[in-house]
């Protein structure tokens, strides 16, 4: 039996680190359709849902043929934790597995969801959930604390234990454990280990002129 995985797709119209960076301009066009456009040609999913609690992002989302999720204005707010925004979205869709994907990865191209997919469809029965991941090769502290390093001998670079951070390109699990835990990080993970370029998340300003500068260069390759 083929698992059957709905795409979510969470957009709020309005942000505090970077303005409306879902839908300000981005390179001529938005975070927004971009990626709604990226994920259109995209062959291993069964459903997408946008939602989201603007009316014209849904109203544009439905004309590209997605299913939207008209959110609650409370689940947009800066003062919500996270983990009751996922538990108020998966109770509100039908589906048996989901995919959390963000828009705010715009580096990130179709082939790369629909290999997230094939990967968990491998591997679901032995982890709970498939989290897109990167590592980082950097000397990490934690209260004032080395973590993933000794001072003494000095290391090189490549012979650090990479630390795995997540960009939040997609990660999968059931919607009834995304509900249940208000998180999409389960007990039995299972690392999607994603290009650390490409899966750059917009956070903050810099976030979004790198990625801007970065998806002009890919443009103007491919002319």
């Amino acid at each position: 039996m083929t698992v059957k995985i709905t795409g979510i797709i969470p957009v709020k119209a309005n942000s505090q680190r970077v303005k409306n960076k879902n839908i300000r301009n981005f390179a001529g066009t938005t975070l927004l359709k971009l990626k709604l456009n990226q994920l259109k040609k995209t062959k291993k999913f069964d459903n997408f849902i946008v939602s989201s609690e603007n009316r014209s992002i849904l109203s544009y989302a439905k004309k590209l043929g997605y299913n939207i999720h008209k959110r609650d204005p409370y689940y947009s707010t800066s003062r919500v934790p996270m983990s009751e925004v996922y538990s108020y979205i998966a109770s509100e869709v039908k589906a048996e597995y989901v995919a959390w994907i963000n828009v705010t990865n715009p580096l990130v191209e179709s082939k790369v969801y629909d290999k997230a997919v094939d990967v968990f469809r491998k591997i679901y029965k032995r982890h709970d959930c498939l989290l897109s991941a990167k590592k980082n090769r950097e000397n990490f502290f934690f209260n004032e604390k080395p973590i993933n390093f000794k001072p003494y001998p000095w290391p090189r670079s490549q012979d650090l234990k990479p630390v795995i951070s997540l960009p939040f390109v997609i990660n999968i699990l059931t919607r009834k454990n995304l509900e249940k835990w208000g998180s999409c990080v389960g007990k039995k993970p299972y690392f999607f280990f994603v290009d650390p370029v490409v899966s750059t998340d917009i956070d903050e300003k810099h976030n979004f002129d790198f990625c801007e500068m970065i998806y002009k260069q890919n443009i103007r390759r491919k002319k």
